[in-house]
């Protein structure tokens, strides 16, 4: 096993005091499947709140990044897919079947990213660069298997971003705050760069927490998941506050990365937000947050933060 991992430089373009390379995971979570099953086939209602979330961001000059599960390219209607990529925004692989690069077979990756690749540019005409490691992986350069690392290369990707801070579950909401310090980029000896996800996602604070009533949300996931919600509605197995708590820790990890002069890499999803932030409040509070600040914090892609990452030298 190679347990070596080399460091990385992150350079900011000029004039930029810190950036928010953010990205959201296009897909209908298993943790709401009735049947547990993962896809890309996403509902109507999902579909509208993903362009929602297109127009929000456009207000501000900003471009979303989407990494899509491409089973739901073989869907017989994929026009909102078309939409998202015709007005400028990313999608990116995050293999045919959301299955884990690190516990799987090289072989079986290698036909995953391969099919994906090929429905992502036969159907939408993208050549993904960035790969989003599904489930993922803490420590990748202990538990992402140098055959897979490989496989990932071949597939045609630099970068991947996949390996989650497992540290997160377990420390204090100071800890969530400082993840672009805490859980940096870093290099694979085969020269591929792991950019982590930093800090809490949407499905960690609003499902996993330990304040969250587990029994709630099964029953719910059974009866209704994957089922569009009525006007108003509220997730029954999250507390009133769960949304205020949500806004106010993603801006303050974007005020500590802006004190810092850091890239802070938040990952979240088009389902969650649906479900547990209805009127679109989290992405609006961060883009006004973050235009509201004196020097410039880009809002951008997972591309555009691999752009900025180069291997060190030793």
């Amino acid at each position: 096993m190679d347990y070596k991992r080399l460091p990385v430089k992150v350079q900011l373009p000029e004039g930029v005091r810190c950036a928010v390379a953010l990205s959201y995971d296009l897909e209908m979570c298993g943790g709401y499947a009735p049947d547990g099953v993962n896809h890309g086939r996403i509902i109507p209602a999902v579909q509208e709140y993903t362009l929602r979330l297109c127009e929000t961001a456009e207000r501000f000059g900003v471009r979303l990044h989407f990494f899509y599960v491409c089973n739901g390219l073989e869907e017989p209607d994929i026009r909102y897919l078309q939409e998202i990529v015709r007005r400028g925004h990313v999608i990116d692989n995050h293999t045919y079947s959301h299955r884990p690069v690190a516990v799987n077979s090289p072989e079986f990756m290698d036909h995953e990213l391969w099919r994906a690749n090929r429905l992502l540019k036969d159907c939408l005409g993208v050549t993904s660069t960035v790969l989003r490691g599904p489930v993922g992986y803490s420590h990748g350069w202990l538990n992402l298997p140098h055959a897979n690392r490989m496989v990932v290369l071949r597939n045609g990707f630099k970068w991947i971003t996949g390996e989650y801070d497992e540290d997160a579950f377990t420390r204090d909401r100071d800890y969530a705050v400082r993840a672009a310090e805490n859980h940096r980029p870093y290099a694979y000896p085969e020269g591929l760069i792991e950019i982590p996800i930093q800090g809490w996602t949407d499905r960690m604070w609003f499902d996993m927490r330990p304040e969250v009533n587990q029994a709630v949300l099964d029953e719910w996931r059974r009866k209704r998941g994957h089922q569009p919600v009525p006007k108003g509605w509220r997730a029954p197995w999250t507390d009133e506050g769960a949304l205020d708590g949500w806004i106010a820790l993603n801006l303050d990890a974007l005020d500590y990365a802006y004190e810092n002069r850091l890239l802070w890499v938040p990952c979240w999803h088009p389902i969650s937000h649906y479900l547990h932030d209805p009127e679109n409040r989290m992405l609006t509070a961060l883009l006004e947050h973050a235009a509201s600040k004196k020097e410039r914090v880009w809002v951008c892609t997972v591309r555009d933060a691999a752009a900025m990452t180069s291997i060190a030298k030793q």
